[in-house]
């Protein structure tokens, strides 16, 4: 294992700080420890394009509807430079980069630091430009890889979060959401938003997360009202956010994958939502965690498992 000192060199002493206390987010599938923290209140948004969405599907002409599947994973890679990660980001993120290939759009959280040997192997043709430099600037660590295009790619930060050197250090980085619009078949296209939430259990997290569904919903209404959405990524809820979880899937519409397919794995933090439209009718078909992202020993290559979801899709005719 590389020693921290090596790597974090080129930062700024005030990157120095930020990834040290980020360190205490790396808290895996069951979440970040509570601790005592500073509340702090943080926002703002990037925007950029990109091109890129995903799945497979059948066009058709003559009347006959047009339908298909989506094949997504969502995956905290655990990005954060070695020896801060919970994970082991030097040795495993080029191990994970030719396994994305397995799906047709991949939703990734964390991806700060190894952006660069995350996508070195993908071959997927549409790629999010990363958010940050990765040493200085950490971003927001969304990022999105597609075997089809997508357009207005946006990027928004929490207004609210808590915690600066505790509780996760969600206030140090740019935590948020990302969304683009997706063409599932010529004509046929759906939002798909990528998130990463407040971490923590003290109230003040709760709290937190609470205040950032309420701005996932807003959004939503303000960009893909009466739209076909996904929204999946780290939602940092367990099973005592589940009245924070109601707001959000009663507040957007959704349909939580998992609980639709009886997964039995209803309190996992990783999540994929949907929700259809006039336009296109979404359904959940499968729902899994995909076991091949290890190591030659069978290790897990982030402190998250990755979760996949295929979802069917129909649209009318055009």
């Amino acid at each position: 294992m590389a020693r921290v000192s090596a790597i974090l060199t080129p930062a700024s002493a005030l990157s120095l700080a930020l990834l040290l206390a980020l360190a205490a987010c790396a808290g895996g599938d069951d979440g970040a420890s509570a601790s005592a923290g500073s509340s702090s209140t943080g926002g703002g948004s990037e925007s950029g394009e990109a091109s890129g969405s995903s799945g497979e599907g059948s066009s058709s002409t003559g009347g006959a509807p047009q339908s298909g599947t989506i094949d997504l994973l969502t995956y905290n890679v655990a990005g954060l430079p070695q020896g801060i990660s919970g994970s082991d980001p030097e040795f495993n993120t080029p191990l994970i980069s030719p396994l994305l290939n397995q799906h047709a759009l991949v939703l990734v959280q964390e991806d700060f630091y190894y952006h660069e040997e995350l996508i070195a192997e993908a071959k997927h043709p549409y790629i999010s430009e990363r958010s940050g430099d990765g040493v200085n600037d950490l971003g927001d660590g969304l990022n999105r890889l597609s075997q089809t295009p997508f357009a207005d790619h946006a990027r928004t930060a929490w207004k609210e979060c808590y915690g600066q050197i505790s509780n996760g250090s969600d206030c140090l980085a740019k935590k948020g959401f990302a969304v683009a619009e997706h063409e599932l078949a010529p004509g046929v296209r759906v939002d798909v938003y990528n998130l990463h939430m407040d971490a923590g259990r003290d109230p003040e997290d709760m709290a937190a997360r609470a205040a950032q569904v309420e701005q996932l919903v807003a959004a939503i209404e303000a960009r893909s009202a009466d739209e076909a959405i996904i929204v999946a990524g780290d939602t940092n809820m367990k099973a005592e956010d589940e009245a924070i979880l109601q707001d959000l899937l009663a507040g957007a519409g959704l349909t939580d994958a998992c609980r639709a397919l009886a997964c039995g794995e209803e309190a996992r933090i990783d999540r994929v939502f949907y929700r259809s439209s006039a336009a296109v009718e979404l359904h959940a078909e499968s729902w899994a965690l995909d076991l091949s992202f290890v190591d030659g020993e069978g290790d897990d290559l982030s402190d998250h498992q990755a979760v996949a979801v295929v979802l069917g899709w129909s649209a009318p005719p055009s």
